[in-house]
């Protein structure tokens, strides 16, 4: 956290302040008058005075001093150091808004330097202080409009528990996420895909209709993100079973076609095209791409359930022909979904492991009895060592005389 300390007076600060726009101005023969500055201190309106000196001087330092980063950033220390003399939270609140408003308002101007200085506001405060919220939003915007989406990645790591020191409602939950997510729609839709999913997690059952077209949206993401090949976690949304019982066709379709990519395979999904031959286009996904992709996830299943798949298993299932398969299985283990040997001899894939697309209670079963397994063969490993120790030929020393 950043500490501003200073053993200066009120007063004094005020001074400087002045002092050092003066200074500014006459060296880069601006017009200006202090005297508007001097009445408000005189007066004791402390607020006033900075919320005006802010947003009259913030465009004259950005624009006529943009050489000088140093005088730009002195500047707003002092601001910083006067607002946290002040003991009044909605007066802080006042002038920490109209430093975030005045810095937001050309992003592309000299953006490296505005990022500092709303990252120094951000770290003059507490790190559980309610402010932060506010200043952090301010920043994400700013970092993207000027397209530092680096910054911003870097940024939200912690972004889940900041919120919950900050102890922010449920709205400004969801318009942070919100934010950040449309910021990385058309870059890193990897990054964006999982803050959509952040925002729906905060609707319940009574809400769900406020989300219908972002819930439409991640159902989507889901089936277009070619690297993207569990989804079950959609399921439990409420804002996206909401879709299933949807008046409106495309949303209900929707979800049917994303059900189907979560849990269900290749003949699943041959019978929907059938029956909605323009649908997908309707909705901006390809039929090859989405062929590729249900295929994948269809060789995924069955490999999760055999450990031996032979070719012609395969290429029924994929409905493909068994020259193919190979090809599959290849661009199934370059995406992680499995990992396996070809045995081209026998013309079988021996499975080490695949990708469990949904985990439920036949999955957990299926653990068990894995588990079950592993135990005893651990069980007649040790056995075998303890039998070795027991039986084995002690050695004889031979003793010279």
């Amino acid at each position: 956290m950043t500490i501003f300390i200073d053993l200066a007076s009120l007063d004094d600060l005020y001074n400087d302040l002045i002092s050092h726009i003066e200074t500014l101005r006459k060296k880069k023969g601006s017009e200006y008058s202090v005297a508007d500055y001097q009445i408000l201190i005189g007066e004791q309106r402390t607020v006033e005075f900075l919320s005006k000196i802010v947003s009259t001087e913030t465009d004259f330092l950005f624009k006529e001093c943009k050489d000088s980063d140093k005088d730009i950033e002195g500047f707003f220390n002092v601001i910083l150091t006067i607002l946290h003399k002040l003991e009044n939270e909605d007066e802080i609140n006042v002038v920490s808004q109209k430093i975030r408003d005045s810095l937001s308002a050309h992003p592309t101007e000299n953006s490296q330097l505005k990022i500092k200085i709303l990252t120094n506001l951000f770290n003059s405060f507490q790190p559980k202080s309610p402010q932060r919220y506010d200043i952090f939003f301010a920043l994400v915007k700013l970092a993207s409009d000027s397209n530092n989406l680096e910054f911003v990645k870097y940024q939200i790591t912690d972004i889940d528990s900041w919120l919950e020191d900050w102890n922010v409602s449920i709205q400004q939950k969801r318009k942070l996420y919100k934010l950040i997510s449309n910021i990385f729609k058309e870059k890193q839709r990897m990054l964006s895909h999982q803050f959509l999913v952040k925002y729906l997690q905060t609707f319940t059952k009574e809400d769900s209709h406020e989300a219908q077209e972002d819930a439409v949206r991640v159902c989507i993401e889901s089936i277009s993100l070619q690297e993207l090949y569990q989804s079950d976690y959609l399921l439990d949304l409420p804002a996206v079973q909401y879709l299933e019982g949807s008046t409106v066709s495309a949303n209900s379709l929707t979800y049917e076609l994303m059900k189907i990519f979560a849990t269900e395979q290749l003949e699943s999904y041959l019978q929907f095209q059938q029956k909605n031959p323009n649908f997908l286009s309707t909705i901006g996904l390809s039929n090859d791409d989405c062929l590729q992709k249900i295929r994948l996830l269809s060789l995924a299943t069955l490999t999760s359930e055999q450990s031996k798949v032979p070719y012609s298993l395969i290429s029924k299932m994929l409905q493909i022909d068994e020259n193919e398969v190979e090809m599959w299985v290849i661009n199934a283990m370059e995406g992680d979904l499995l990992d396996a040997k070809l045995d081209q001899l026998n013309r079988i894939v021996n499975v080490n492991s695949s990708t469990q697309r949904v985990f439920n209670k036949s999955q957990w079963t299926q653990l068990g009895q894995r588990f079950s397994v592993w135990k005893s063969s651990v069980k007649n490993l040790l056995q075998v060592i303890e039998n070795a120790k027991t039986t084995q030929v002690k050695p004889f020393y031979f003793q010279t005389r």
